[in-house]
């Protein structure tokens, strides 16, 4: 028995030995600081420049003396409209998007047909012509809604029209400084 306390000293000093030697040998490397390399430099930003359509072949003068107003049947024609717009925000597909604001577009020129002196049938139209970036068109809208301005019987509503062009910076975004132009601000 003594024999096997003594290998079993033997055993556990050279197990506590070998313990106490280093892992994987020497004194370990020093580690270098990776060399500072200059970032890549960042392509230029290309804004893609949206490219409005100028000209307006649309006519929006006619006879007033032809005209028959109906403010009922034009505010429907609006709230048609109106829908077709919001509805073109929700489209995912392309096609849809402008099929739904191209309605929109009819409805409140059939609204204008139906009542011309219109401020809110014609300040759409102006919103709509811009989703589609048809830009002279929406200038000549905007144009006409400062000529009813200059009318007393429709100035009130003009009037208002023409402030919430100045305060909603998002609609005729490219060229709000000719928007403002066109409605004589």
């Amino acid at each position: 028995m003594k024999q096997l306390g003594i290998l079993g000293l033997c055993v556990v000093l050279g197990v506590g030995l070998a313990a106490c030697q280093p892992l994987y040998g020497g004194k370990p490397e020093k580690l270098h600081n990776p060399e500072k390399k200059k970032p890549p430099p960042e392509p230029p930003d290309t804004a893609t420049e949206i490219k409005y359509i100028d000209d307006c072949t649309a006519s929006f003068q006619d006879d007033p003396r032809k005209c028959h107003p109906q403010p009922q049947l034009a505010h429907t024609l609006i709230d048609v409209g109106d829908t077709a717009l919001a509805s073109s925000d929700k489209a995912t597909e392309a096609n849809a998007k402008v099929g739904l604001i191209r309605d929109a577009i009819d409805k409140y020129r059939n609204a204008l047909l139906k009542d011309p002196y219109s401020t809110d049938a014609t300040l759409k139209l102006a919103i709509a012509y811009d989703r589609v970036l048809r830009k002279g068109c929406a200038l000549a809208m905007l144009k006409r809604l400062a000529a009813l301005s200059n009318n007393p019987k429709f100035a009130q509503e003009a009037n208002r029209a023409i402030d919430s062009v100045g305060d909603n910076s998002e609609w005729f975004k490219g060229y709000h400084k000719d928007a403002m132009g066109a409605v004589g601000r």
